[in-house]
């Protein structure tokens, strides 16, 4: 259900009032109670701030529909495969391609932007007292994932935030320990024709307002992990896609992927144990992105779909970079090379203080395995 037209604004209603029941009806506690009003408040007024700047933006910038969407990039993977990586070295290529932060994927909306930008302007000429004041935010927010996925409002990411807060992302798990009550949201191209229809209305219409506003001349590149589920609706909207895909050996990305995106839990979720059906429901979730890319990549011309070894972009970023540009018919620059070395010195002297296991969350190697003895055989991977 959705009261206006997608364009301006799409939120799966369903998703935000079956959350709302769990937390202060099904599954009553006075902390989940809190949690589930402070969540509907905080999608609702969200939802409200966007769909009326977006509103704007059909009256002030209407020349935004005009923009054309040519071969997007997508950087797609199960969690902790190395996607974060991979997007921030791409993201020098800053000639080429245009990309998000994260607030801007939580507020899509050029007048939105052109907001942030009047301020911006200012708060630079008197010392950016808002700049610290975010930093604050973020150091709050986001502190916990620091080991783990480094990320901020003024930080490249992904765009999962534009569909969590619109109620189709599995990604509604970082506030819920109910993850499986959702599992219609864990490959959104199983939906509704009617929903699958507003989901493509409203994304297309948001990479047009970002490429409006950020860069019309170039490429979109994206880093959306659990659009592993949208592979279909991507490919729909377009044809011309370019999919880099990341492989990482499941053993690892499971309880890795379980790890951060369960971070929120220990704060929110006391209660539940990290040896327990909740936890290990992320398992479940990366089984079967796995099995859905398995299902869709022969829809891709090879031109278009890249799959990549975890391992190699970790050993070789560079050379990885380099054979994506070269498969993907890419022109490589010199200042990309340039860009590139310098990106992956820093790289060199980064080491991850994440540490994971299969046992700390009670997973079964031999369910992992036998689901997904097709990703071991492909890809060499040792059971």
């Amino acid at each position: 259900m959705n009261f206006i037209d997608a364009s301006v604004y799409y939120s799966r209603l369903r998703t935000h009032f079956r959350f709302l029941y769990l937390h202060c009806i099904k599954y009553f506690t006075i902390r989940r109670f809190f949690i589930g009003i402070l969540y509907f408040i905080s999608v609702t007024i969200v939802g409200l701030i966007n769909s009326l700047s977006r509103l704007l933006d059909e009256l002030i910038f209407p020349n935004y529909k005009k923009i054309i969407v040519k071969q997007p990039v997508f950087i797609i993977s199960n969690p902790r495969s190395g996607s974060t990586f991979l997007h921030r070295l791409m993201c020098v290529d800053d000639d080429k391609f245009v990309s998000n932060l994260l607030y801007q994927t939580t507020f899509p909306s050029i007048t939105f932007y052109r907001m942030i930008q009047f301020f911006s302007s200012i708060d630079h000429r008197i010392g950016k007292p808002l700049h610290r004041i975010v930093d604050f935010i973020n150091a709050r927010m986001f502190g916990g994932w620091d080991d783990i996925h480094a990320t901020g409002f003024n930080k490249s990411e992904e765009d999962e935030g534009l569909h969590f807060l619109s109620g189709i992302s599995p990604s509604v798990g970082l506030v819920t320990p109910f993850l499986k009550e959702f599992r219609e949201l864990y490959i959104p191209d199983k939906l509704d024709e009617d929903a699958k229809k507003n989901i493509k209305k409203f994304y297309k219409t948001t990479i047009q307002r970002w490429m409006y506003a950020l860069g019309s001349d170039k490429i979109f590149l994206a880093k959306t992990v659990m659009s592993s589920g949208r592979l279909e609706i991507l490919h729909e909207l377009f044809p011309d896609v370019k999919i880099v895909f990341l492989i990482r050996n499941p053993y690892q990305a499971i309880p890795s992927f379980t790890s951060m995106f369960a971070e929120p839990w220990s704060v929110l979720h006391p209660d539940i144990p990290t040896k327990s059906e909740a936890y290990r429901e992320w398992g479940e979730v990366g089984i079967a992105y796995y099995k859905y890319f398995n299902e869709q990549k022969a829809n891709f011309s090879k031109e278009n779909l890249v799959t990549i070894l975890y391992s190699d972009l970790v050993s070789e970023p560079k050379e990885t970079v380099l054979h994506i540009y070269e498969q993907l018919k890419l022109e490589v620059t010199p200042a990309l090379l340039k860009r590139l070395d310098k990106e992956t010195m820093k790289a060199e002297t980064y080491s991850s203080k994440h540490s994971y296991t299969l046992e700390e969350y009670g997973f079964d190697k031999d369910h992992i395995y036998n689901e997904l003895k097709f990703i071991f055989d492909e890809f060499g991977f040792e059971k």
